[in-house]
């Protein structure tokens, strides 16, 4: 078997590194809010914060896991590819509840979501549709191309 008909039923070959970048982002991000002090309080608190995003133990959580599944899932390209159909899913519900989180903030909010996590999650989002729906195409026209020769 030659690498030309190793490459058309493997997928896109770039696809693989993008979502390792993405998992190392969210791996360093909900690392790096498991060490600001005091994200174990419940409350929006704007002093709590990683940077511009805020930091609760809850979204540090959600984030490392992100992280490290992207991590995962970039070992094989089927597996990036739904990684980035269950990123769009899951930010695009992130997105959604954040801002209206955000509107409506009360002091109650377990999750302590701000403008800057919106708009993360949203680009994350927009991102993880993008590769999924490129991905999934160039994966299938180089199956088709590979089920042709």
């Amino acid at each position: 078997m030659t690498s030309a008909e190793t490459r058309s039923r493997t997928g896109p070959v770039w696809l693989r590194p993008a979502v390792a970048v993405l998992g190392l982002l969210y791996l360093a991000l909900g690392i790096a809010g498991f060490l600001t002090p005091e994200t174990a309080a419940v409350g929006h608190e704007t002093s709590r914060a990683v940077w511009i995003f805020s930091a609760t133990s809850l979204l540090n959580l959600v984030h490392t896991a992100v992280g490290v599944l992207g991590l995962l899932a970039a070992t094989r390209r089927p597996g990036s590819i739904i990684y980035c159909w269950v990123l769009f899913v899951g930010f695009a519900g992130m997105t959604a509840y954040g801002v209206l989180a955000t509107a409506f903030a009360t002091p109650e909010d377990p999750i302590n979501v701000n403008w800057a996590d919106n708009v993360l999650h949203g680009l994350t989002a927009v991102a993880g549709l993008v590769l999924g729906i490129v991905g999934a195409r160039a994966s299938a026209r180089q199956a088709t191309k590979g089920d042709a020769a």
